[in-house]
């Protein structure tokens, strides 16, 4: 049935003051009345239909409608979870929470840090970029939608308690949608750096040069790899991950496309949330896919010609700096032998019940000052520079790729813009050619250069010289970036695939070669176990049916095969059976010795009983699972500490390492290992034959719901991350994990897309769609999304008609929205609606 909504109810209280950015402040409301155009009667004009799972299908002639249409389903999903992140992106959490009550921060201030550093972006001019026509009228509707549902319900009538009448709720506004969209990707990966940047109060007052003498201090190596390792986890952390697989045409049986999609993030941060989402512009654009939460466009997905997604990338786009301060004046350093100012930005915040409170950033030009871990002291400082996309991605670069017909286009397009940040991209075209390039925006720096220039092993590098300065070539789109023509990138049809490693391996039947800097990623070295897993079922699936179908390739990749266990386990058991116990170390103290002896006698027999999966019913996955953790110092390889039968192979670098070398005596890190997890399962109080699906899972409005997958060591193409097992069993998921899955096929006939969010569509626990996905995807299943318009009318479990026009602003209706001074000001709104209004693509 079709449900009309016309005329929106008033809003309900008084702290809705402000509702959508784009009213005429320079209107003279006392002039003449305002005159309806015949466009500006219905301004918005959307259709919302929901299929299986809650997905929402938008279809709009308009750009401004689309959003209109998106941000209505956006705030029937997550309403509460968006309010707050409003408030967030203004740098205005402490203003209604008070500084230190931010559920997602470790530290005290949590809300006030936040803000300072969401003040900074915008004292920085981050979100003033001009932007595309269709980004522009497609954030105006977007709020315009969101703010509409709150209209239609009423705050007091919200069902997620999280903000259900809540004062702190305020209208979205379109400043606020672009926010969401030009806050720099990785950029707030380094707010716990930037904050802390303080000058030495001793000395911060400087204004003229004072006499020289020499540093304080230096690092140490042991400081120096401390800080590598922190920098490399802030920005890249260990546990996030992706998986992108294409299958081209000579691998299918009707020469189609076929793409794999699963992003890895965090299940409990809003900010990477995925919410999967249908736009149809007819006769313009019909994207279907996901993107975050927040955003109002589709990211990952298909536009029926092309599909894409992405996966964090090795790639190098950050560089922190040495700089030699002024001896005596840490406010100034010096580069190519003359002085520069270390300059400051001060920014204010609101806070609930105290006075505003202020804080202040530095930068030594175009770099951030940091500190915490980092030294700021006499004659020490260091400065971050981050190769940011900029706007990029809405001043052409998003439309260009959904507008892209094949995965060479599609390369143009993402080369062209350098606007995809830390990612790589994977997709494949209704022709059966598949695409594999690292393409975001990279440091450009000659291989020379990071040897010359690299400090403390890497972990910094000189900022005293011009030398050490990144270069701009003549494809670069902002200065300092790597030029397109210098990324890696493999075109084929066969197959391409990235699981977070670098270029090297995306089909090991052509290996990209070693022209290319060693800031882009290693090569020739030992691939991860994700990496590995993932290359070795696809050889599988070749070497058996030797071609792919949509359904056999999701089954594949879902299958939970776990690599380690495939080539480690027999080696193991053997182990495991020649020692019978083992002696290990239970005190946590260097210089105290403190051994029990552990019976490995039934593990023995549960590995040998188990069937390689990490599936519901595998029983032993968590043994092994918890023996990988016990032993392994590098988190996505093997164990460093294992003697291998066949060690890394660089001409085998698929299947190598491998195996162990069965003598105790070569190998007691191993009986070490599994001792520790044989005692640290015990103790628990968990069998060590449990099914996996007896303790792992996640649990919805006290429902748990039992989940397959494994850990990022275990070499699991499903991954999903949990902390140590307890007594309960493994906790609700907490890790980086599988969020949105999709197999798209591609034929130059149809579009076909299966798709789940892991998490389900919803964050309202009330909500039917909060927990209705995540039961699928625990029993591998994915939702059938229809792709045209017609099958989605057909497919409909609900319909939404939602128009909004000048006509609502007359006989006091202008009053239901709370925001505009008089009927004048309402209609001239909708009269501005109508003139941006654009359905079709600008370039």
């Amino acid at each position: 049935m079709l449900t009309a909504i016309r005329k929106p109810l008033p809003i309900l209280i008084a702290s809705l003051s402000l509702l959508l950015t784009a009213c005429d402040n320079d209107n003279n409301n006392d002039t003449a009345m305002a005159t309806i155009t015949e466009g500006s009667k219905i301004a918005f004009d959307a259709k919302l239909y929901r299929t299986e799972g809650g997905v929402p299908h938008i279809v709009a002639d308009d750009w401004g409608s689309i959003g209109y249409g998106t941000g209505y389903a956006a705030a029937q999903d997550h309403f509460c979870q968006q309010s707050r992140n409003i408030l967030k992106f203004r740098g205005e959490l402490a203003k209604y929470f008070g500084a230190d009550d931010d559920a997602d921060s470790e530290n005290g201030n949590g809300n006030l840090d936040s803000d300072f550093f969401f003040k900074l972006l915008a004292a920085e001019g981050i979100y003033d970029a001009d932007i595309d026509p269709e980004f522009d009228t497609l954030f105006t509707g977007y709020a315009a939608g969101f703010n509409r549902y709150i209209r239609d319900i009423g705050l007091n009538n919200i069902t997620d308690q999280a903000c259900a009448g809540a004062e702190w709720v305020i209208p979205m506004t379109a400043d606020d949608v672009k926010k969401f969209h030009l806050t720099p990707a990785f950029l707030p990966n380094f707010a716990s750096f930037i904050l802390p940047a303080k000058p030495p109060e001793s000395v911060a007052k400087v204004t003229k040069k004072s006499p020289q003498h020499p540093p304080k201090k230096d690092l140490s190596h042991a400081e120096a790899s401390e800080l590598l390792a922190m920098i490399n986890s802030s920005y890249n952390p260990t546990d996030k991950g992706s998986n992108g697989v294409a299958i081209g045409k000579d691998l299918t049986e009707d020469n189609a496309g076929l793409l794999f999609a699963n992003p890895h993030l965090d299940w409990l941060n809003f900010d990477f949330r995925m919410y999967a989402m249908h736009q149809i512009i007819p006769g313009v654009s019909n994207m279907l896919g996901a993107n975050q939460a927040q955003r109002a466009h589709v990211g990952f997905g298909t536009n029926g010609s092309v599909a894409w997604t992405n996966t964090v990338s090795t790639s190098t786009a950050y560089m922190f700096y040495k700089l030699d301060l002024v001896p005596g004046n840490p406010m100034a350093y010096t580069f190519d032998g003359e002085e520069k100012t270390i300059n400051k930005i001060d920014v204010t915040a609101e806070v609930l019940g105290e006075d505003s409170a202020s804080h202040s950033f530095y930068k030594a030009g175009d770099n951030y000052m940091v500190g915490g871990r980092f030294p700021w002291m006499d004659g020490f400082g260091v400065s971050l520079r981050i190769a940011n996309e900029g706007a990029r991605g809405f001043q052409g670069g998003a439309m260009a790729m959904a507008q892209s017909t094949t995965v060479e286009e599609l390369k143009t397009a993402v080369n062209s813009y350098q606007s995809t940040p830390g990612i790589n991209t994977i997709a494949a075209d209704s022709s059966g050619n598949t695409l594999y390039g690292d393409l975001g925006p990279v440091i450009n720096f000659t291989e020379q250069q990071v040897t010359d220039c690299a400090l403390y092993g890497g972990a910094m590098y000189a900022g005293n010289s011009s030398a050490c300065v990144w270069n701009t070539d003549s494809d670069s789109t902002d200065q300092g970036l790597m030029g397109a023509s210098k990324q890696p990138a493999l075109i084929r049809s066969d197959y391409v695939t990235n699981s977070n490693d670098s270029f090297w391996l995306a089909n090991p039947n052509a290996p990209i070669g070693e022209d290319y800097v060693s800031l882009h990623g290693n090569n020739s070295s030992e691939r991860t176990l994700r990496t590995r897993s993932g290359l070795a079922m696809i050889q599988q699936q070749i070497d058996g049916a030797g071609t792919f179908d949509q359904q056999g390739f999701l089954d594949t990749m879902l299958s939970n095969q776990h690599y380690a266990g495939q080539i480690l386990r027999d080696d193991v058991v053997a182990l495991c059976q020649a020692a019978g116990s083992v002696d290990i170390d239970i005190n946590d103290s260097d210089e105290v010795v403190e051994l029990v002896t552990v019976d490995l006698t039934e593990a023995c027999t549960v590995l040998t009983d188990w069937d390689l999966t990490a599936n519901l019913d595998s029983q032993g996955s968590h043994l092994f699972r918890e023996f990988l953790r016990a032993a392994n110092s590098s988190y996505r390889h093997l164990p460093d500490s294992f003697s291998y039968a066949v060690p890394y192979d660089n001409s085998d670098p698929v299947n190598t390492p491998r195996g162990l070398d069965t003598e105790p005596a070569n190998n007691a890190a191993v009986l070490t290992a599994l001792g520790t997890a044989v005692k640290a399962i015990t103790d628990a109080g968990i069998a060590l034959d449990a099914k996996l699906g007896d303790i792992q899972s996640i649990t919805r409005n006290d429902q748990r719901i039992a989940l397959p997958g494994g850990e990022e060591f275990e070499g699991v193409f499903n991954k999903m991350g949990y902390d140590t097992i307890s007594t309960e069993g493994y906790p609700d998921v907490t890790g980086s994990s599988a969020s949105w899955v999709m197999v798209t096929k591609l034929t130059p006939e149809a579009t076909t897309v299966k798709g789940v969010t892991a998490y389900s569509q919803s964050s309202d626990n009330t909500s039917e769609h909060y927990a209705d996905m995540t039961k699928q995807f625990a029993v591998g299943e994915l939702i059938d999304i229809p792709y045209t318009e017609a099958d989605v009318i057909d497919q409909a479990t609900s319909t939404l008609a939602l128009t909004e026009g000048a006509e609502e602003c007359q006989d006091n209706g202008w009053e239901n929205f709370a925001v505009f001074a008089d009927e004048n000001e309402c209609i001239n709104y909708f009269v501005a609606v109508d003139e941006n209004r654009t359905g079709e693509f600008s370039n």
